[in-house]
């Protein structure tokens, strides 16, 4: 069974970024996007860019009311999160054992306190290489951009030890 990748806007930006929404359909993941992720937080996302995704498995998920209502839940407890985070956060808990896919610290924070694994695009990344589903430069690329584009925000130490790796 393949491990269950829920998706939050701020991961798939810097993916995009990153130019590798290409190669993610070769890792072993079952990538979910929440329906309001897709139709809120992704404007900047061509219908290319949609295609790219579907083609690598990508799979939308429109919560049921239930899992509306939960996070409307989430939402009051912790009101520094958007709505759109709590839809992420009670997708990761809905579908058992998945991983959140996040940049966002706050996000980060409450789905740890909820035991739910969260990771970032360098866990990606990581995977990418170690699996050797892509060519290095396009891993070394990922880097470049991210580390200088200032709207990403990644720990550029870990930037650095990836370049150094990956040279």
């Amino acid at each position: 069974m393949s491990c269950i990748i829920i998706n939050d806007a701020s991961a798939l930006i810097d993916l995009k970024k990153g130019e590798l929404l290409h190669v993610l359909g070769a890792l072993p993941f079952r990538w979910i996007v929440p329906l309001p992720i897709r139709e809120e937080e992704m404007l900047s996302f061509s219908g290319q860019d949609w295609a790219t995704l579907e083609a690598a498995g990508f799979e939308i998920f429109d919560l049921p009311p239930d899992m509306v209502g939960e996070a409307f839940a989430v939402r009051r407890a912790f009101p520094r999160l958007s709505a759109n985070d709590c839809f992420c956060l009670v997708s990761a808990v809905g579908y058992k054992n998945a991983v959140l896919l996040t940049g966002d610290a706050e996000l980060r924070s409450v789905a740890q306190a909820r035991d739910v694994e969260v990771h970032g695009v360098l866990w990606i990344l990581d995977h990418l290489c170690a699996s050797q589903a892509c060519d290095v430069a396009i891993l070394r690329r990922a880097l470049t951009i991210w580390s200088t584009d200032p709207a990403v925000r990644l720990p550029q130490r870990e930037i650095t030890i990836r370049q150094g790796r990956l040279s």
